[in-house]
């Protein structure tokens, strides 16, 4: 594995309805991100009149794990969303049968459509609000019932093309040529997947491989421009050490910051607050 390598990309699996699928490559240490489309079928047991979903996997990447798979632990197996435990009812039960304890867990249809249809609906408010029209706004997706669910689908072949994700820690080393002040990072890259991939890699289309941020024509610049160190100065902008420090304490000092703020409002409670990496130099570069 090129220990240059920042992998942040969220893995965002949205698997087939009936199924528990596990995308672990041969190193533990790695997931198989599925890349591509895919179809999205009801359970096998179930009944509907309605044609499955295909599903651009790759256009969602822009978006965090969790937004879909809200009970993964990011580490661990991606289970399907009916499996057993979670939206394993196709249809609401009617209203008192439903024992007390699963009150609060949706069928598996409301799951998918407040997930999917619910969140087309929120982009197309926010393209409306900034001015944009829906021609003009390309993550907005279907709304409308044949948007998703076609009454004369084209068949398809789920894509069967994967990219290796590591979940362990990285190890982040300045690139060969420059002349470092400071030990490598590690890299906690699995507590990271509740990022978008774009957050990090903004320039990744979502299919090829993720490549080397200091890749000829990325963060390539071994040294500071002559005329100023200033890591916010756009002279810097391809500074492998101002790409890294931008994206990382930037990153973490924004979240400090909303911590702080809603602790002054009253929020205590640890799982309610925002978590944040170091902000210390001495807190990454451990050696140092």
């Amino acid at each position: 594995m090129n220990r240059y390598l920042l992998f942040a990309c969220s893995f965002a699996i949205l698997l087939m309805a009936d199924n528990s699928l596990i995308f672990a490559g041969e190193n533990l240490d790695e997931l198989r991100l599925p890349t591509g489309t895919m179809e999205i079928t009801a359970p096998a047991h179930s009944q509907t009149k309605r044609s499955p979903v295909i599903f651009p996997h790759s256009t969602h990447f822009q978006f965090a794990c969790k937004s879909c798979h809200h009970e993964w632990n990011q580490v661990g197996p991606v289970e399907g969303c009916a499996a057993s435990g979670c939206h394993e009812k196709l249809w609401a039960l009617p209203p008192g049968s439903t024992p007390l304890r699963d009150q609060n867990i949706k069928s598996l249809t409301g799951a998918y459509h407040e997930v999917c249809r619910d969140c087309h609906r929120k982009q197309l408010e926010k393209a409306k609000e900034s001015g944009d029209s829906k021609q003009r706004f390309p993550v907005t997706g279907p709304i409308a019932c044949d948007g998703c669910h076609p009454a004369n689908p084209i068949p398809i072949e789920s894509s069967d093309t994967f990219l290796e994700i590591p979940i362990g820690p990285l190890t982040i080393t300045a690139p060969e040529g420059s002349d470092p002040k400071r030990s490598p990072v590690d890299f906690p890259h699995a507590e990271h997947f509740n990022y978008a991939c774009q957050t990090c890699h903004h320039d990744w289309d979502g299919i090829s491989p993720v490549q080397n941020c200091t890749v000829s024509g990325c963060h390539d610049q071994l040294e500071p421009d002559e005329s100023t160190k200033n890591i916010n100065d756009p002279r810097n902008s391809k500074y492998f050490l101002a790409a890294y420090h931008k994206a990382c304490i930037k990153c973490h000092l924004d979240l400090q910051q909303q911590s702080k703020k809603l602790e002054e409002s009253g929020v205590l409670d640890d799982n309610k607050l925002p978590k944040y990496g170091p902000v210390a130099c001495i807190n990454c570069h451990l050696g140092n």
